[in-house]
């Protein structure tokens, strides 16, 4: 015989009461602000003024419309595929060498968690000072070789390349840590009978290596991909979005739309577009990785 309705009831119901002290603050701290900026992009509302006007869809048109918005979503795009895809390869690379080391291995797998854990303010305000034009280490060392200096945060390429360099050095300290101790789980029976098959090389890291830290790749490439498109604190300290806007991307955008110029209803539109593209880019980034790394 099944379970007496009553049971099922009372069980359910303790069910929800262990939830729900997880449950509130998820309420009020996530999906009242999202229902509540989904409200607000509708309107005309400056942040400051109690009283405002539904505007429809305007504030999504405009948006559409612009030129800018649409630089600022290349910008997003370009900046978290050279931050998604570059620390895990250079983090695997890492990771397999740091893994035939037997003595000071964990010493030198911390020493490269320690750029994931520091501070993206601090971070950035180090590597200002690497790339400072008067007297930054990197144009130290051009015109050690004879070149001339070069303006890395002035320019309109240079200063995504440093944000993306400065991005990618912070990620691999958590993909060397994480890579790392999946690589140390390796079943070395299966390694052993596949370097006896001729396995090696390119052909084990793709037959062996991949398929076992598959969980980790695609954890690492969903991880990074949310990370990267919600980037504020590096642009900030590094470019504040400039120059001309060359390294703004959306939440930047929608911090000066925002808390800058106090055009709030345009803001959380653009939040909306950002939430579904961040679903968008999150599915198709899990498919992928799926299909990459899994058999």
């Amino acid at each position: 015989m099944g379970r007496p309705i009553s049971k099922t009831i009372k069980d359910n119901a303790w069910s929800l009461g262990l939830l729900l002290p997880t449950l509130i603050p998820l309420v009020i701290f996530w999906i009242y602000p999202m229902i509540k900026t989904f409200h607000i992009s509708f309107t005309d509302w400056n942040y400051i003024s109690p009283d405002y006007d539904y505007v429809g869809l305007e504030n999504y048109q405009n948006l559409m419309s612009d030129a800018f918005f649409g630089k600022v979503l290349l910008n997003t795009l370009v900046f978290t595929f050279f931050t998604v895809v570059p620390p895990i390869i250079f983090g695997l690379f890492v990771a397999i060498r740091l893994n035939k080391i037997q003595k000071f291995r964990h010493f030198f797998v911390a020493s490269a968690f320690s750029s994931w854990i520091t501070p993206t303010v601090v971070v950035s305000m180090v590597w200002v000072s690497i790339f400072d034009t008067d007297s930054g280490i990197v144009n130290y060392l051009l015109k050690g070789i004879g070149m001339e200096p070069v303006k890395w945060l002035g320019g309109q390429t240079t200063a995504m390349i440093v944000v993306i360099i400065v991005t990618i050095w912070q990620y691999m300290g958590l993909g060397i840590l994480l890579l790392s101790s999946a690589l140390a789980k390796l079943d070395p029976e299966v390694e052993k009978a596949n370097d006896l098959d001729g396995g090696r090389g390119l052909r084990k890291l793709f037959r062996i290596t991949l398929p076992a830290i598959s969980p980790i790749l695609v954890f690492l490439f969903i991880f990074f991909t949310l990370n990267s498109l919600k980037a504020y604190d590096q642009i900030y300290i590094l470019t504040q979005g400039g120059p001309s806007g060359a390294t703004s991307t959306i939440l930047y955008y929608f911090y000066v739309l925002a808390f800058e110029y106090f055009e709030t209803g345009p803001a959380s539109a653009l939040a909306m577009i950002f939430l579904v593209m961040c679903l968008l880019i999150s599915a198709l980034n899990f498919f992928l990785s799926k299909l990459l790394f899994t058999k």
